[in-house]
């Protein structure tokens, strides 16, 4: 769990799982937690849509919002997709500038990953996933160069 918000950290306690572990992890002055330590790419798969790539890549990861106060106020609604949208346009930006690939996942079940994270109503809630890895060509696809049919 990365925390955007350090001061969200005893809310998200309160709102998960009582088993997390909740052990501090990575450097010191960022507010990364490990929760349990356990290999859960076939879990991350399943959240995704049953995509290989939920699992198959360098990491999986759900944004979680503090969902309570759009319940409040509806017009913050599409704040919190737009904060999500620009932390994963920063992905983008990150994987390739450390040579990778990243995309965000238009498909995956939320309602999976709450009880995953033992998430109950609607304070807190998944708005978006993101992966990045390596790149994998998709032979079901095809392209076209750039500008192909320009004079």
């Amino acid at each position: 769990m990365f925390l955007r918000d350090p001061a969200r950290l005893l809310d998200l306690k309160q709102a998960m799982r009582p088993e997390w572990l909740w052990q501090k992890c990575g450097p010191d002055h960022l507010p990364l937690y490990l929760l349990l330590p356990y290999d859960l790419r076939e879990v991350a798969k399943s959240i995704c849509c049953h995509q290989d790539i939920g699992a198959d890549s360098c990491f999986a990861l759900g944004m979680l919002a503090h969902f309570e106060a759009a319940l409040q106020k509806p017009w913050l609604y599409r704040n919190l997709y737009w904060e999500c949208g620009m932390l994963g346009q920063v992905l983008y930006l990150e994987a390739e500038a450390a040579g990778v690939r990243a995309t965000g996942i238009g498909c995956f079940f939320d309602d999976e990953m709450h009880a995953l994270l033992g998430i109950n109503g609607h304070a807190w809630q998944s708005l978006y996933h993101f992966t990045m890895g390596g790149a994998a060509d998709d032979h079901r696809l095809s392209t076209l160069p750039p500008y192909e049919f320009q004079p």
